[in-house]
């Protein structure tokens, strides 16, 4: 089968449609911490997390210092990052987010496609990138303050209608950084949902890293956006992270993979789609079936950063075009995969293109 004859079949159908995204926004300083230095212009990066960390290990008990560059500061978030990969395919998205108060921050400069509208303060996240991952380290005070009465306060209930109600995706994002994001969901789901129209659309959720949460809050967090599905047919993302998070919240032994963990979800949570991507593949669990792809990895990644988020883009852009959950798969990874190799969004040709790579796959 080609994916990339089939994704750019459906070009016009896809940048016919429209997607909203809330409610968060991140500043995002992308740090080098550097192993060696030869000289003004010359230098060597920790390569790995491991390396990094024994360098770390070793300056205990006495001290130390780490030299580090900050190679780019630029707008981030689960949901400007989604929202930026989605503009950039052609289709028209309306972000709503922290991303400054009551003046937009200057780096929330996201693609034409993509309507901004700004509710609060965004946090700052110092992203320490290695060739095996990442670390994020987020200062979320400001965004913190953000409650359901301040949102409605600055875009009312008939705005925030009006925002989404023409969505064919609502997608909601980074439930776990943000101790009141789980008030703004409940009042959303209680208040804004029941008011939209009818139409035939569909809900994403990426609840972000929950490491940090409670397993009771997080088991609170998934029967909730179950209920979403009153009103929609409901998906899920999580990272390999996060559904290794989920398993010790939900199931006994050892980790078992993608598939497992994703029946655990959605037999728990009631949503209808659960979606896992480890970087070097993909799987859901959905009603009446599920299947995992194994992906292709990019060996020297220019940007990690954004990646998952990317995910979700290129997999609601297969959901736009009415494709099987596979495909969606596949479009998710080769979009998350160019973004990676490439260090920034990437254009719908650009992508249908790229997505030869799955072509033919069994």
């Amino acid at each position: 089968m080609s994916y990339s004859k089939q994704f750019k079949s459906k070009k016009e159908i896809i940048q016919s449609k429209k997607v909203s995204v809330g409610f968060d926004g991140f500043v995002d300083l992308l740090i080098r911490p550097v192993k060696t230095r030869d000289d003004e212009k010359n230098c060597t990066y920790f390569p790995t997390i491991d390396q990094f960390g024994e360098k770390i290990t070793s300056l205990a008990g006495r001290s130390g210092n780490i030299e580090l560059i900050i190679t780019s500061t630029d707008f981030g978030g689960c949901g400007p990052h989604f929202a930026n990969g989605l503009a950039n395919m052609g289709i028209g998205v309306t972000c709503v987010g922290t991303m400054g108060y009551p003046d937009k921050n200057s780096v929330f400069a996201l693609n034409e496609n993509c309507k901004t509208i700004s509710i609060g303060e965004p946090g700052y996240s110092y992203v320490f990138e290695f060739g095996d991952g990442k670390i994020i380290m987020s200062d979320i005070e400001k965004i913190s303050q953000l409650r359901w009465n301040d949102l409605i306060e600055r875009v009312s209930i008939e705005q925030l209608v009006d925002y989404f109600d023409d969505a064919d995706i609502i997608t909601l994002v980074n439930w776990s950084y943000l101790v009141h994001f789980h008030e703004i969901y409940e009042q959303f789901l209680e208040t804004v949902m029941p008011k939209l129209s009818k139409k035939d659309r569909k809900i994403y959720v990426d609840i972000a890293d929950c490491a940090k949460r409670a397993p009771e809050e997080i088991k609170r967090a998934l029967k909730m956006f179950g209920r979403y599905s009153k009103y929609a047919p409901t998906y899920l993302g999580l990272n390999k992270s996060e559904a290794m998070v989920m398993h010790s919240v939900l199931c006994e032994g050892q980790y078992q993979g993608s598939l497992p963990i994703a029946r655990a979800i959605k037999e728990y949570s009631g949503i209808g789609t659960v979606v896992i991507h480890p970087v070097d593949s993909s799987a859901a669990v959905f009603d009446g079936g599920e299947v995992e792809v194994k992906g292709i990895l990019c060996e020297n990644p220019k940007k990690t950063t954004g990646g998952g988020d990317n995910f979700n883009s290129g997999f609601c852009a297969g959901l736009l075009a009415g494709f099987d959950i596979k495909s969606c798969l596949i479009s998710g990874m080769t979009t998350s995969y160019l973004y990676v190799k490439n260090g920034k969004c990437n254009s719908f040709d650009d992508i249908s293109e790229a997505m030869k790579m799955y072509d033919n796959i069994d």
